[in-house]
């Protein structure tokens, strides 16, 4: 157990995180340097996050196969904008409660962590998301929810540009770095700024706890503002 930024963070084995999870503690290894869940290394162990595991738990909660990034895409569109869906979409959105619409956005995407000296420059390289734009889905002030402004997450603009990127803003790879570079799986990032479903979905993998509820409250609500738009 140690504090982070003013809240209180409980650690576990990887072993622990593995059987929560129901992989192998080697495929928690490979979420932690892949960014899908938050540890600290002490000497050679790894200790993973509590949090962050249970955050992964009700990702992972929705049975079925993932969704296409086409139809993510469109879903996003439709919950951020009010626009209308073809009906096999529409039923998804019909059918799915918000933390299930979460996990599978989510699945649509992939987030790799970096870390850097010059922190200041990686937002004007990335389309901001998360806890990062959380302004945008909720009035309440950032000091409430445990928001870290020593982080940043976003979005590539374009996916095929990350190695321009990692040397633009002078990033290094690194399993706990307070960089999060978020990517659409075999696609570009279609907006000029990140849609407000999509914010609150990244919100929804946090770590922090009022974080993950502000934007699985935020995704609660655009579905019901949709549902009354499609009558």
């Amino acid at each position: 157990m140690f504090l982070n930024n003013n809240y209180v963070v409980m650690d576990i084995s990887t072993k622990d995180a593995a059987l929560r999870l129901q992989v192998s503690p080697q495929r928690v290894l490979v979420m932690l340097r892949d960014g899908q869940l938050t540890g600290r290394k002490v000497g050679s162990t790894w200790l993973v996050d509590e949090a962050s595991v249970t955050a992964r738990v009700a990702l992972n909660a929705s049975a079925g196969p993932p969704w296409t990034t086409k139809t993510t895409m469109r879903i996003l569109d439709a919950l951020s904008d009010q626009r209308p869906l073809a009906p096999r979409e529409r039923a998804l959105v019909q059918r799915l409660e918000p933390i299930d619409l979460a996990t599978k956005i989510a699945q649509a995407t992939t987030v790799r962590r970096y870390t850097t000296r010059w922190m200041e420059d990686v937002p004007s390289h990335l389309e901001l998301t998360g806890e990062s734009a959380i302004d945008r889905i909720t009035p309440e002030p950032w000091q409430k929810l445990h928001v870290s402004f020593h982080a940043v997450h976003g979005y590539l603009r374009d996916a095929e540009n990350l190695h321009l990127v990692e040397r633009a803003a002078r990033m290094v790879p690194d399993s706990e770095g307070a960089v999060f570079v978020y990517a659409f799986k075999g696609a570009s990032f279609p907006w000029t700024r990140t849609p407000v479903a999509l914010v609150a979905t990244d919100c929804v993998r946090s770590t922090s706890t009022r974080v993950r509820s502000t934007g699985l409250t935020a995704l609660r609500e655009m579905r019901e503002q949709w549902l009354q738009s499609i009558g």
